[in-house]
């Protein structure tokens, strides 16, 4: 009989239970798509968004001092940080006719970033 050696404590053995865990985890989710009708294999129909950022908008913000409230709050931080807005994607749809806005900041360099 071999004498097996013994190495860190339980790394082999952790590693693979964690490994079935998330085995399980993801086999779980995908069952429960299925179940609820949802092909996760499939490509989507219809329209679909692409959530890809153009970027590079040019035109400054507007004043905040133009709003109130949690909007005026909303414009103050895009006014002072349009780098970050300009990499942001929009989930309004406004990258589409007629809007075409490359970016979130486009939102607030117009009234459309006040609702």
């Amino acid at each position: 009989m071999k004498k097996q050696k013994k190495g860190k404590k339980g790394t082999a053995q952790s590693s693979g239970k964690k490994g079935l865990w998330v085995a399980v985890i993801f086999g779980g989710i995908i069952l429960a798509l299925l179940f609820a009708g949802v092909d996760p294999f499939s490509k989507p129909q219809g329209k679909t968004k692409s959530f890809y950022v153009k970027g590079g908008e040019t035109r400054p913000v507007l004043d905040p001092a133009q709003f109130t409230g949690m909007t005026r709050a909303a414009y103050a931080a895009a006014k002072r940080y349009p780098q970050i807005l300009d990499q942001v994607y929009c989930y309004c749809e406004c990258d589409q006719p007629p809007f075409n806005h490359v970016s979130l900041l486009s939102c607030f360099v117009e009234t459309h970033g006040a609702g």
